[in-house]
């Protein structure tokens, strides 16, 4: 059922606030460093305005892109399980930043099993999960991401069903993922307002598909 962004995300939401006024985002004292790629970095830099922005409308923008970075804040650590595969390394730290070898251990696990061929995924995808497991630890929930599908080659996605030809998994930008303990509709609702970008519910398969295109909403 494709949905418009503002009906699918009042709808993801709906039960009110189980996404998000239901958590807690923590007020962390520092915001998050920025990584060394321009795509792997929450800060955004806006475009300039043609006129200036009222400064209610200012600060309230301000406010929301500060408690996605304080996400972010520090080391960049992921916790991910395939399968009987586990993975739980830093990515990125503000010492060092990007660290090669926990990167490919990542990417390899987010790998096209079908073709056993690894991709380098985007470093976004990696913050988004990185930001939503931040989240969900300070709200009590310890758990790793269990992945579902990540990387596709074009010959994996063809064969894959209800998969979109032009889907963002074969660019190495598209996860689907689910956490144990936690409802579909709550870890839809989270992506859709850490991410911006798309987010797709799949009731009858058990997973929420997070990418890191343009901001839709669907469920099916």
């Amino acid at each position: 059922m494709a949905l418009t962004a503002d009906r699918g995300r009042r709808r993801l939401l709906g039960c009110a606030c189980c996404a998000a006024g239901s958590l807690f985002v923590p007020a962390l004292a520092q915001p998050a460093e920025p990584g060394a790629d321009g795509e792997a970095s929450t800060r955004v830099t806006p475009a300039a305005d043609p006129e200036p922005r009222p400064a209610a409308t200012t600060q309230a923008a301000g406010v929301a892109d500060n408690w996605r970075e304080r996400l972010l804040r520090g080391p960049r650590t992921l916790w991910l399980v395939r399968g009987d595969a586990q993975v739980r390394s830093t990515y990125w730290s503000p010492e060092v930043g990007y660290d090669g070898d926990a990167y490919k251990e990542i990417c390899w696990l987010l790998r096209d099993v079908q073709a056993n061929k690894s991709f380098a995924m985007s470093p976004r995808l990696l913050d988004l999960l990185c930001g939503l497991q931040n989240w969900l630890a300070h709200n009590g929930v310890q758990q790793p991401i269990h992945v579902n599908s990540g990387y596709r080659t074009f010959g994996t996605n063809w064969r894959t069903e209800g998969s979109a030809l032009n889907s963002r998994h074969v660019l190495g930008k598209a996860v689907d993922i689910m956490v144990p303990g936690v409802t579909l509709a709550r870890l839809a609702g989270m992506a859709s307002l850490f991410g911006k970008g798309g987010v797709g519910m799949y009731l009858n398969k058990g997973f929420v598909h997070v990418d890191t295109g343009e901001e839709r909403i669907w469920i099916k």
